[in-house]
C-alpha cells in the first residue's frame, strides 16, 4: 500500500468559494437569529448593547465544532462548497483548535457597529478597539485576497489551519505549510498598528472645529439616562431641479437608541434638540435638525429597529 502523498497548491480552497461558503453560514446564522428574535424579541431587545456578545457565543457555537473534526472540519457552508478545515498534515482540528481559530474573525465581527460607551470612544480603551476592528479586519481582508501561495488568513494563522478541497487527503506540500512570507508577516504588522492609533489620530480631530462641537453634543446625549448609545452628524444635502434651481440643506442630524419603546415622545425630541443647541450654538444657523429616536435589537447575527424621526428648524425647536 503505497503512501498518502502531500497534495498540491490546487487543493487549497479559492478566494471566492471561501467568501461564499461564509456567505451561506452567515445566512444559517441569520436564520436562527431572526427565529430567535421573533420568540424572545422583548429579552432580546433588554439586552441592549450586551446583545452582540450572545450573537458571539451563538456563532462561536456554530463555527467551532462544525469547523473541529466533530464535523470533519465543514460547516454548512463549506460542505455545499465542497471544502474543508484541516492542519498542515491534512486531519481535522481539534475542538479547542477551531474555538480559537473563530475568535479573530469573530472579534471583527461582533465588535464592528457595536455600541460602546463614551468612556471606551474618547479614551486609551479605543486603541484596543480599533486594533480589534479596524487592524484585525484589515489583515484578515489582506491575506484573504494576497496570501495566494496558503490562502491562510490571520485566524488561520493562529492555529495553522489551513482550507483545502474536501476530496483532498494527506499533509500539505512543505512550502505551503512553511511559514508564512515575509512581506505578509510585514504588513499585517502595519495594519495592525494602524489599527490601533487610528482612534487616537480621530480623537486628536475631534478635539478640534467642527468635530468638538460634536462631540458635546454627543455627550449631552448620552447622559440622558433614556439614552442607550447615540450617534451625531452634521453635513449638507443637494437638491437640483429645472424650475427651482439647485438648493442646499444644512442640517444636524442625531440618532438616539432608545432604552424602552416611547420613540414618538415629542418631549424627548425636543429635549435632545434643545441639548444640541446648547451645545452647539452655531447649530442655530442650520436649515434643519433632524431627531431620531430608535428602539430594538442587534444581536450581531440579526437585529429589528423600530425608529420615529422628527425634523424642524432650529428656531421651531425652540419655540414654545
Amino acid at each position: 500500500m503505497s503512501a498518502i502523498q502531500p497534495f498540491d497548491t490546487h487543493s487549497i480552497a479559492g478566494f471566492w468559494r471561501r467568501i461564499a461558503a461564509f456567505a451561506m453560514d452567515a445566512l444559517a446564522l441569520g436564520l436562527i437569529g431572526i427565529t430567535l428574535g421573533a420568540i424572545f424579541e422583548e429579552q432580546l431587545v433588554s439586552l441592549g448593547p450586551w446583545g452582540r456578545l450572545l450573537g458571539f457565543l451563538i456563532a462561536l457555537a456554530y463555527f467551532g465544532p462544525l469547523n473541529s473534526r466533530l464535523a470533519g472540519g465543514q460547516t454548512l457552508g463549506k460542505r455545499l462548497l465542497q471544502i474543508k478545515v484541516v492542519d498542515a498534515q491534512g486531519a481535522p482540528l481539534a475542538l479547542g483548535r477551531s474555538l480559537l481559530r473563530f475568535l479573530p474573525l469573530g472579534s471583527v465581527w461582533f465588535l464592528n457597529n457595536a455600541q460602546l460607551p463614551d468612556g471606551v470612544l474618547f479614551s486609551a480603551w479605543a486603541a484596543v478597539f480599533g486594533l480589534a476592528i479596524l487592524g484585525l479586519g484589515a489583515s484578515t481582508l489582506y491575506l484573504y485576497v494576497f496570501n495566494r501561495r496558503s490562502r491562510q488568513s490571520l485566524h488561520d494563522w493562529l492555529v495553522g489551519s489551513f482550507v483545502v478541497n474536501a476530496a483532498s487527503q494527506g499533509a500539505l506540500a512543505a512550502e505551503i505549510a512553511g511559514p508564512p512570507p515575509k512581506l505578509h508577516r510585514v504588513v499585517c504588522a502595519l495594519l495592525l498598528a494602524l489599527g490601533g492609533l487610528a482612534p487616537l489620530i480621530s480623537q486628536q480631530f475631534q478635539q478640534q472645529e467642527p468635530f468638538a462641537q460634536l462631540g458635546h453634543i454627543l455627550h449631552a446625549v448620552n447622559a440622558e439616562t433614556w439614552v442607550v448609545s447615540s450617534g451625531v452628524n452634521q453635513g449638507a444635502t443637494y437638491t437640483s431641479s429645472s424650475s427651482a434651481g439647485s438648493k442646499t440643506t444644512r442640517h444636524l442630524s442625531i440618532n438616539a437608541v432608545s432604552r424602552d419603546a416611547d420613540i414618538d415622545n415629542a418631549e424627548r425630541a425636543q429635549k435632545l434638540a434643545t441639548l444640541a443647541l446648547a451645545a452647539h450654538p452655531a447649530a442655530g444657523q442650520l436649515d434643519l435638525i433632524q431627531i431620531t429616536i430608535v428602539h430594538g435589537y442587534d444581536i450581531g447575527i440579526a437585529s429589528a429597529w423600530r425608529s420615529h424621526s422628527t425634523a424642524r428648524a432650529p428656531a421651531k425647536w425652540l419655540a414654545p
